[in-house]
């Protein structure tokens, strides 16, 4: 059973080496020590089928990081007003939802007024992603490049 262990563990190796895995620094990907393109890790997330969401949420994180200050700012006001509307009106709808609840009648408006809300609050919490600093967005996109990475040769590797 060590045998076959040590051979498997052998053929793993000499099969990690053959491949030309990907390797993540500082906003680059490189295979082989040559830098390859973010169209190029595109193309090896679909050909894989590893990692596309996690590659396309990097890239947009990136390019928010990339943006200049005034349009940061003008995105982070904008993204603020949304969140603080969007959970002001489904707190309010909310409560708007007791008092039917607590009257007990129009059970169907009640329905309405508990979905609105919860539209209100989703739309609260999606504009709540967009608001950040541009190191902030720069962190979160070298966090998903890096998953990218490791789930490509992951794909290289055992496929």
């Amino acid at each position: 059973m060590k045998l076959l262990t040590t051979i498997a563990t052998l053929l793993l190796t000499f099969s990690a080496f053959s491949q030309k895995l990907i390797d993540y620094k500082d906003f680059k990907f490189y295979q082989n020590g040559s830098e390859i393109s973010f169209e190029e890790v595109s193309e090896l997330t679909y050909r894989y089928g590893v990692a596309r969401t996690e590659f396309k949420r990097g890239m947009h994180y990136y390019a928010i990081s990339q943006q200049d200050k005034w349009r940061a700012r003008g995105r982070n006001v904008i993204s603020g007003y949304f969140t603080l509307g969007g959970a002001g009106a489904s707190l309010i709808l909310f409560k708007v939802g007791n008092r039917f609840v607590d009257d007990g009648v129009y059970p169907i408006i009640n329905g309405i007024v508990f979905t609105s809300s919860a539209g209100g609050a989703g739309i609260a919490i999606y504009s709540a992603s967009f608001l950040g600093t541009r190191k902030g967005f720069a962190k979160r996109a070298d966090k998903k490049f890096t998953t990218t990475a490791e789930q490509l040769n992951m794909a290289l590797l055992y496929k």
